[in-house]
């Protein structure tokens, strides 16, 4: 049992009794943890399978057209945080864009303007 553990033999034998039950605590401190990780990809696989569905079922008898999210479900608050910069620079940059559009067809108009 102990091997199971990951102790060897030799610690087993000569080092504290303790010892067996700190290496017993931390394996199944490990197994809950790989448990639990295992488990949130089985969610997340789940979460990816029924947006799938939705959308071929939405496309195929909906009005409208559906589409598959583009890129991963964000995790993190790190993740979050990034995807919301990005978000916000892009809307910027196309605020910038559009009052360039502006300012060029406001200057042709006052070329017109000045003409006459």
């Amino acid at each position: 049992m102990a091997i199971t553990y990951g102790m060897s033999v030799e610690e087993f034998w000569r080092e504290s009794p303790d010892l067996f039950w700190a290496y017993r605590f931390s394996y199944y401190e490990k197994m809950r943890a790989e448990q639990q990780y295992d488990n949130f990809k089985l969610w997340l696989q789940g979460a990816y399978f029924y947006e799938a569905v939705s959308v071929a079922l939405a496309n195929g008898f909906g009005k409208g057209k559906a589409t598959y999210p583009n890129k991963p479900y964000i995790l993190t608050k790190e993740e979050e945080e990034q995807d919301f910069k990005d978000k916000q620079n892009a809307l910027v940059n196309r605020i910038k864009n559009r009052i360039s559009e502006v300012q060029k067809i406001k200057g042709k108009d006052d070329s017109t303007n000045k003409r006459e």
